[in-house]
């Protein structure tokens, strides 16, 4: 893979279009007379979730060789918070790149760091619920569920908590359960989303009266998943009150896509050799009619890419709506800069997901504030009076002056954004304002929501108010 790593990918293109010549999307386009990557882009379109959804209609219906060959053997459920749930197919070959995939990054730990402790207790892993669906004989869940319930036996013992646990529908309980078992264990890794590891954290603080490194001397490696962590790295650093090291991988329902490959440096190698053909759109060309679309062989560092996949599970030029930025090509590692939908262009400022992390994150380094969670929103009254952009924020450590944080960010998002700095400036919109919303408000309303599968995320950018909407009649803010 990193030797010939667009070799690797061209050879993966090639495989996957001969694996699914007699599927019914590979006769309705032409796959028996594609033999080039250019051949692939005229005969595969772009594809959101919804112009694919025909084809996994037909697949839940009990149809086989619809987009791949057979029938899935799961389909990977998947949701937003205020979105409608989405079926990805899944299938055994696509499970050895969500299974095998797991392992690159603490292996590629244990080799740059030679730190080998951490093989030797047990990891403590935060997944959606152990809950599955039958649809037609195909059992549906969560990726994260699928995932734990395919893995080996041998690590089934090194990973907590069971099944068992896993299946407690309450996720307080469930919680609880996880804190019992984790107390009697040798925990030294945990793998985590932020906002659920807080969760946990604060109640094992709250349950055992014990300082974290008191219960687990030996903890050495946290893996973070899913968006950038250092916004919220200082308010986790305030309970795992112990030396540690932080690793971050690109787990989704499509696949595991990269893995951080070096210590104490961000950005992740893409994985190549193991189930996904990517392509890159760029952004802002996304939605034109004819837009430029590349494989790994034309990438540039610097430019942020809509992420595009074709798996062994049957997606075809699928528009993940993910968006990332190569920090580095041979080797080909990224950073994840935002999901397309997520940002904030009410006023043509078009505020990226990215551009609110970097710039709450150092705000809140300045105030010495500490993050849980946050949201942003345009706010657009009707009574005549301005709007503006309002962020929701849960403080774990609030700022002594709130009025001086809200100035101090609005500063940071007009350097990095002038178009805002533009309709700000111009009196279009007012300066950012900030709601607080009250300790554990997100995690109350991701309840009240229905989303406590614990890899459950937070929107940090959207354009419209509805979440934020949501979130402000749950908490009455």
């Amino acid at each position: 893979m990193l030797a010939d790593p667009v070799g690797c990918q061209e050879a993966l293109m090639r495989s996957f279009v001969d694996s699914a010549k007699l599927t019914a999307f590979g006769k309705d386009h032409g796959f028996d007379k594609i033999s080039t990557y250019e051949d692939f882009k005229k005969s595969v379109p772009l594809r959101n979730y919804e112009q694919l959804l025909p084809y996994i209609e037909r697949i839940k219906a009990g149809e086989k060789d619809i987009l791949w060959k057979g029938r899935p053997a799961f389909l990977g459920k998947t949701s937003g918070t205020t979105s409608k749930t989405k079926f990805i197919p899944v299938t055994k070959d696509s499970l050895k790149n969500h299974i095998g995939g797991g392992q690159y990054a603490p292996l590629n730990y244990a080799y740059h760091s030679k730190k080998l402790a951490f093989l030797k207790g047990k990891s403590l892993f935060f997944s959606d619920g152990h809950f599955f669906e039958d649809i037609n004989g195909i059992k549906a869940a969560p990726i994260s569920t699928i995932g734990n319930s395919c893995v080996p036996w041998w690590y089934k013992w090194l990973r907590l908590p069971s099944d068992e646990i896993n299946a407690i529908p309450d996720y307080k309980e469930r919680i609880n359960a996880m804190i019992d078992l984790a107390e009697k264990n040798d925990i030294r890794i945990i793998v985590a989303m932020p906002v659920w590891l807080l969760v946990f954290l604060r109640s094992l603080k709250e349950k055992t009266g014990k300082d974290f490194n008191q219960l687990f001397p030996n903890f050495q490696l946290l893996i973070l998943s899913g968006m950038d962590y250092e916004p919220f790295l200082p308010e986790i650093k305030k309970y795992i009150n112990m030396p540690f090291d932080v690793f971050e991988t690109y787990p989704s329902t499509e696949g595991l896509l990269a893995y951080q490959d070096v210590l104490n440096e961000r950005g992740m190698q893409l994985i190549l050799n193991n189930g996904i053909f990517f392509e890159f759109v760029p952004v802002n060309e996304v939605f034109s009619e004819n837009p430029k679309r590349v494989s790994l062989k034309d990438v540039e560092p610097g430019v942020n890419y809509a992420l595009v996949l074709n798996t062994n599970a049957g997606l075809w030029g699928y528009i993940n709506g993910d968006t990332v930025r190569f920090k580095s090509v041979f080797p080909h590692r990224i950073e994840i800069t935002g999901r397309i939908a997520q940002y904030i262009s009410a006023f043509g400022e078009h505020v990226t997901v990215e551009e609110t992390e970097k710039s709450i994150a150092e705000t809140a380094a300045e105030f010495g504030a500490t993050i849980v969670e946050y949201t942003v929103a345009p706010n657009i009254k009707d009574d005549g009076t301005l709007p503006y952009h309002e962020w929701f924020i849960e403080f774990g450590e609030a700022p002594d002056d709130l009025s001086a944080f809200a100035a101090s960010l609005d500063k940071k998002i007009c350097a990095r954004n002038f178009s805002y700095k533009d309709v700000v400036t111009h009196k279009a919109i007012e300066p950012l304002r900030i709601t607080l919303v009250p300790a554990g408000g997100f995690e109350k309303f991701l309840k009240i929501a229905g989303k406590t599968g614990l890899q459950q995320k937070v929107p940090h950018a959207r354009n419209d108010y509805q979440f934020a909407g949501q979130l402000k009649q749950a908490l009455m803010l």
